[in-house]
């Protein structure tokens, strides 16, 4: 799409021009910026623009569309970004999401952006729910947003069915309805000496159980501390063998879902002073449907219904009411592109507050990419609430100054502070690697090897935690393209280890000695002509060992093989 062209469908703004004090000069190709409103019915046009790689993620779209039904949706500055070449960058579940709620939204629209920044995009640290409340000052952020979570999938009948979180706004509601029975229990749960039960079971159980019969739920959990007290036969006594069985023996150990469904169980007996002889949950086999039910706690009858406070209602109509106005008038906001220099961005991070903690090992991955000129313009902003407040960018601006170099970036003034808690509720993307190889199978594999290398080769020396950034995934792929080769040599053993462990540790083989290293890999996939005890054969039964290990433990002991075999191979070398 040329960089003049209106988009199909969309009757935008004209951009805004960008700052002259912060821009040498407005030229052809630059970036625009504009505000627009995209309804359900334009969203397939900018759909149609998508990569080819571009997948609908359930729970970012889920999450949207709720915010968007509920009237919670806030012009927040984060674009959807187009490239030069007309391909939608980055906005994609935010689409999908209109279509879903069939609710139209006030975004930025960010065009002409250059189209190798897609790897760029979403590099910066995702915000998660227990952030957001910690801003806010409530105690115990984690164990309430844990909390508010398996509530609502307890509700939902889902608990058994995958991790994800429900979405946001849902949490921010029953967060609302059920504040102080909340509160009550999270306190409850950290006071009471029942640690031998984790928190994350401890905390929804003391909620469920304070609402269900708060005298069953205290002799349960005391039980637990204190068995010496009660019968062998009481519920919570025979909860906490359980447990201390689950930990000694592996052969016994119990995943968290099945302590939840067997505590409420035996909080169910302790409710109705019954007794058991076990306490087991099935989820494979006890109904026509091929699963046990998750189980109920008698007498909870559980989260609060929401209902819109006046005071969130009023706010609702009023992010509506500015969206309105900054369509009509975009001078209502300014959007420049600027030069962050190291002095500007200690002068923007003293308006930082009440943000997250700064996570020191993102920084000095960003710092690496400004230092070593790999830093790329790509339309994500740094943004400003209308107080003053910095919403979003502390990490770039700290980066900046590690680096002690400028970036480019777009910066976007007069924002409503309720901003802040909108951005970045999707899962973190991996680093892109899709523009790269379009027609080649197994990114994420591939992806994942790279960033091995990476961390056991080029990590810098003394940022024992430092992550590569995008921009150096695709290096090392570029850099070490025996990489793609030899993930096929991992597909065919992955029941021995991890395959990006086993591509990476193919490639450490292969790069110390192309010939010995094929007969070693050959032998290790077959096990062909080896005599008895040979050192590929005792690997091969040690990985089987190890399958569940780390990747790090699965390429240090092919590695030990490999120099044994090196030393002294065993068998005849054509």
């Amino acid at each position: 799409m040329p960089s003049s062209a209106k988009l199909p469908g969309l009757d935008l703004l004209e951009p805004m021009p960008p700052s002259t004090a912060s821009v040498p000069a407005v030229v052809p190709d630059q970036p625009r910026f504009s505000i627009v409103r995209i309804t359900p019915d334009m969203a397939p046009s900018l759909l149609a623009m998508k990569r080819p790689v571009g997948k609908r993620n359930a729970a970012a779209v889920a999450a949207y569309a709720a915010s968007m039904r509920a009237g919670e949706w806030v012009l927040n500055g984060m674009p959807i970004i187009l490239s030069r070449n007309g391909v939608l960058l980055d906005g994609l579940q935010r689409l999908y999401a209109c279509i879903d709620a069939k609710v139209p939204f006030v975004t930025v629209l960010a065009e002409n952006v250059p189209d190798d920044t897609v790897h760029t995009i979403d590099q910066q640290r995702r915000r998660s729910f227990t952030g957001v409340l910690e801003t806010r000052g409530i105690p115990k952020p984690a164990a309430v947003a844990n909390l508010l979570a398996k509530l609502i999938r307890y509700e939902d009948g889902t608990l058994t069915r995958g991790t994800s979180a429900p979405p946001w706004s849902r949490m921010e509601r029953a967060l609302e309805a059920n504040r102080a029975e909340i509160e009550t229990a999270v306190k409850f749960s950290f006071d009471h000496p029942a640690k031998l039960l984790s928190e994350s079971i401890r905390t929804p159980l003391a909620f469920i159980g304070l609402q269900a019969d708060r005298s069953a739920l205290r002799r349960f959990l005391d039980a637990l501390v204190h068995p010496e007290k009660f019968t062998a036969d009481e519920p919570g006594v025979m909860i906490r063998r359980r447990i201390i069985e689950s930990r000694e023996d592996k052969a016994r150990r119990l995943p968290a879902i099945s302590l939840f469904a067997i505590c409420i169980k035996a909080l169910n007996d302790t409710i109705q002073n019954t007794r058991s002889d076990a306490y087991v949950w099935n989820p494979a086999g006890r109904n026509a449907k091929g699963e046990e039910p998750f189980p109920t706690v008698l007498g909870y009858t559980g989260l609060k219904d929401f209902v819109h406070s006046t005071a969130r209602m009023e706010m609702g109509e009023r992010l509506k009411q500015e969206a309105q106005a900054a369509l009509e008038d975009p001078g209502i906001y300014t959007m420049t592109v600027e030069t962050i220099t190291p002095a500007k961005a200690e002068e923007y991070l003293t308006a930082n507050r009440g943000n997250r903690n700064i996570v020191q090992a993102h920084v000095a991955a960003m710092a690496r990419d400004i230092t070593n000129g790999r830093w790329m313009f790509n339309a994500q902003p740094i943004c400003f609430s209308r107080s003053g407040r910095l919403l979003n960018g502390q990490h770039r601006l700290s980066a900046v100054l590690e680096a002690g170099q400028p970036i480019e970036v777009m910066v976007m003034r007069g924002l409503p502070d309720e901003a802040f808690e909108t951005y970045d509720k999707q899962a973190k993307k991996a680093p892109a690697v899709d523009e790269m190889f379009e027609d080649f199978g197994d990114k994420a594999l591939i992806s994942a090897t790279a960033v091995l290398l990476w961390k056991r080769e080029l990590r810098p020396e003394g940022q024992p935690n430092a992550s590569p950034t995008a921009t150096e995934v695709r290096d090392v792929i570029v850099n070490h393209p025996d990489l793609m080769r030899l993930r096929g040599f991992a597909r065919k053993l992955v029941r021995y280890g991890r395959s990006s462990a086993l591509t990476y540790a193919a490639y450490r083989i292969h790069r110390d000695d192309p010939r010995l290293g094929k007969v070693f890999l050959d032998r290790l996939e077959t096990a062909a002509n080896l005599p008895a005890g040979h050192i590929i054969l005792r690997l091969r039964d040690r990985l089987i060992d190890l399958r569940k290990a780390d990747q790090n433990t699965q390429i240090d002991e092919i590695l030990a093989a490999w120099e044994r075999f090196r030393k002294k191979p065993g068998i005849p070398i054509d």
